[in-house]
């Protein structure tokens, strides 16, 4: 020990001599007195050395490190934010900054601090200790080898020697240190029981958080509240509360939680907090007052200023807040990105995974939709705005139909759910969503996978119309805002021939969502539908004062003009649809089907427009193989187009090459048995064509076929039936053949 203590002698005497001979070199001098507890001389070398030689690497950081290991925290701080502001990654001063915002209980702004520092150095296990102590998750990150570069200490309440004293100073000091126990007890009780209860409370709201459904939401802000209540002024409880309150606000209509969260704002801004949520909430207050393209640019600054100053913590809210202000504008690709990025930085929750998806669904993505809907179902298989939007893609699609049914249903039964855990615009969508169901075909409640049964046939009276409207009035009750429950009724409306009705709700439905691209489809099919055509078109045109001209759009308003028999008109719709997006295969397969159509036009005899008829068959063909190129453009309904074009030209075998691999598209992808049946009625008509014994028993074979699908049975069903029939008739004609023969023998 004693040689020990005279190395350090010897070192401090090199280290003080190697100043007085070069006052730069204090640094490493100051860092000895603080390792050996003495700050007071730190101070004094740093202030000496830097009044002499300004310009020392560390030297700021060395007086900064001298003043915390002195308690002197005030002066610490300036020190520490001059050395910040010099050089942004300095570990050490975020590090020494973040501890001393934690010892004032100014836990968000020592997370901030502890962060960046062990972003800077992964291997402090310091700055780890410290943010575990506060509940913060660490992430797994490792610097190159494992360990903490930072070799300044943290400060220490360091042991010293003191003389013996009088027996009387020993017993008045049993005394003092009784009253302090007592009151240290009284001080406990009082303040490190309240900590405890708010850091308890805080986590359980923490672990509900993520579920995302109405009333797990609800029962969060339950908990954050009771921390509040305890401690007014605490930045982590009031952080998370403005997260859920601006959920229930943006996403369940509590319209009561805007004024909170006009609090929460203020709070943030009065301490000068640089957190998401702080710019979130701005960002969503502004978008509710209608200045959603301000609020872009505002978010778009701070996201810029977080990348280049790093003096704000980046998470999902601030993606999330500018995607809904995109979604405002209209702006539905820079939405879908945001929604994308938030997802990132969420990835245990289902919240924004579940607004991604949503945005392709806005778009006509199903597919898209389909597969990120179920991403944002593994996250929580219970999260009920993901099974709503889920079920709603699959009615869209006419697939699968027993699995939205299976999900309305469980959403149903108040045995399992009750109407406490909707929310207004939750409630909604599920009497919405029951509507749309009702709509699809009363035959097959069950999509196609089976024949009818008895359960079916009974609950087919749930189906149609008018148990549709009947759902859809229920949706709009539950939540008036409700623009897919609005353009649902319109529908409705339209199907019944009531053009007044269906013109008032599709018009309250793009009031309440103008940048909804369904409702202007929904609206001009309609309106179709109900024998005004040209109406039709002239509205859909509406769509470009809200929206940016898509593919979806420009196929729409061509589909219509084709079934209008205004070929021309069509195919530059498609053109531009192609324009828009050269690699959506969407356009060049109704590209390829305006080809056909004119195809189709000329007849088969009329000998001296042939040419011209397999120039646009030859063109279609074209596209429709354009088409397949594409990412998701190999389809059933391209290859049975392809086929109609080869039966039309009598080319049988590619003909039936083409629907064959048709069928064999929609069986694995589960398309309804009445759609499967028409591409067998297909078949049937090339058979009819070639003729003969063998072509008429084809042809009898695959209309059988068809007509037991459209009954409700599946492929395999009509299949085995088919082969039962032939076994009979095979048995029958063996019968016949051996009653000739006895007839024969007795002769």
């Amino acid at each position: 020990m004693a040689e020990a203590k005279t190395t350090d002698i010897q070192d401090i005497d090199k280290l003080e001599a190697d100043f007085k001979a070069d006052p730069s070199k204090f640094v490493p001098l100051a860092k000895a007195y603080m390792e050996r507890a003495l700050p007071i001389q730190a101070i004094q070398v740093c202030k000496e050395g830097l009044k002499r030689s300004p310009q020392v690497p560390d030297g700021h950081l060395a007086l900064a490190m001298a003043y915390y290991h002195n308690y002197d925290d005030g002066h610490a701080e300036a020190e520490l934010k001059k050395v910040i502001k010099a050089s942004s990654d300095n570990a050490v001063a975020h590090r020494t900054l973040g501890e001393i915002f934690l010892e004032r209980k100014q836990e968000q702004k020592a997370v901030g601090e502890l962060m960046r520092a062990l972003e800077l150095d992964p291997g402090d296990s310091h700055t780890r200790s410290l943010l575990e102590s506060i509940g913060e998750k660490v992430p797994g990150l490792k610097s190159n080898n494992g360990h903490g570069t930072i070799t300044w200490l943290p400060r220490q309440i360091h042991d010293t020697k003191v003389p013996p004293k009088p027996l009387w100073k020993a017993v008045a000091q049993v005394a003092i240190v009784a009253v302090l126990m007592v009151a240290l007890i009284i001080w406990y009780n009082h303040h490190v029981k309240i900590i405890t209860t708010i850091r308890k409370d805080i986590k359980q709201a923490s672990e509900l958080i993520p579920r995302d459904n109405f009333d797990d939401l609800t029962v969060a802000e339950g908990w954050l509240k009771k921390a509040r209540a305890l401690d007014d002024d605490n930045e982590r409880a009031i952080v998370q509360l403005s997260q859920v309150q601006f959920r229930l606000l943006s996403q369940h209509a509590q319209t009561d939680r805007k004024n909170t969260l006009q609090q929460h704002l203020k709070f943030f801004e009065d301490e000068g907090l640089q957190v998401s949520e702080r710019y979130a909430t701005q960002g969503y207050l502004m978008v509710m007052d209608g200045k959603a393209e301000q609020a872009v640019t505002m978010l778009d600054g701070v996201v810029k200023r977080a990348i280049e100053k790093k003096d704000i913590f980046l998470n999902a809210e601030v993606f999330g807040a500018r995607a809904l202000a995109q979604l405002a504008l209209g702006h539905l690709k820079e939405a879908r990105e945001d929604f994308s990025r938030a997802a990132k930085f969420s990835p245990m929750s289902p919240h924004y995974q579940a607004l991604f998806a949503d945005v392709y669904l806005r778009e006509g993505n199903i597919g898209r939709a389909l597969r990120y809907f179920r991403d944002a179902l593994k996250k929580n298989k219970d999260h009920v705005y993901s099974n709503l939007r889920y079920a709603f893609s699959l009615i869209q699609t006419g697939k699968h139909l027993e699995k939205s049914k299976k999900i309305i249903d469980d959403l149903m039964d108040r045995d399992k759910h009750t109407e406490k855990e909707f929310s207004p615009p939750m409630m909604s969508m599920l009497y919405q969503v029951k509507g749309e169901y009702a709509l699809t075909s009363p035959l097959l409640p069950e999509g196609n996978t089976g024949k009818a049964g008895a359960d079916d046939k009974k609950s087919a009276k749930d189906m149609g119309p008018a148990e549709a409207m009947k759902w859809a009035d229920k949706a709009i009750a539950a939540w008036d805002s409700n623009a897919e429950a609005w353009n649902l009724k319109g529908r409705i409306a339209a199907m019944q021939n009531d053009a007044a009705a269906a013109a008032s709700a599709f018009a309250k439905a793009l009031q309440l969502d103008p940048h909804l691209p369904k409702i202007y489809f929904d609206r001009a099919e309609s309106t179709f539908a109900m024998g005004q055509k040209q109406e039709a078109v002239d509205q859909l045109k509406e769509f470009e004062r809200a929206l940016k001209p898509t593919v979806a759009y420009y196929v729409k308003r061509g589909d219509l003009l084709m079934r209008m028999d205004k070929l021309d008109d069509a195919q530059k719709e498609f053109k531009q649809a192609i324009t828009v997006d050269e690699l959506d295969p969407k356009g060049r397969f109704w590209l390829a089907k305006s080809y056909q159509a004119m195809g189709d036009k000329i007849a088969l005899d009329d000998k001296e427009h042939k040419s011209d008829k397999l120039e646009l068959y030859n063109k279609a063909r074209e596209e429709y193989e354009n088409a397949i190129m594409l990412p998701g453009g190999e389809s059933p309904e391209v290859y049975r187009q392809m086929g109609l074009i080869y039966l039309a030209s009598e080319d049988f075998e590619n003909a039936l090459d083409k629907l064959a691999k048709a069928i064999m598209m929609m069986t694995k992808a589960g398309d309804p048995p009445a759609k499967i049946a028409d591409v067998y009625t297909d078949i049937s008509k090339i058979f009819k064509e070639m003729g003969g014994e063998e072509g008429q028993k084809q042809e009898q074979e695959y209309l059988m076929k068809a007509e037991g699908l459209r009954q409700g049975k599946t492929v395999d069903e009509v299949e085995k039936e088919w082969q039962e029939k032939q076994k009979a008739e095979k048995k029958k004609k063996s019968k016949k053949r051996r009653r000739r023969r006895r007839r024969r023998r007795h002769r």
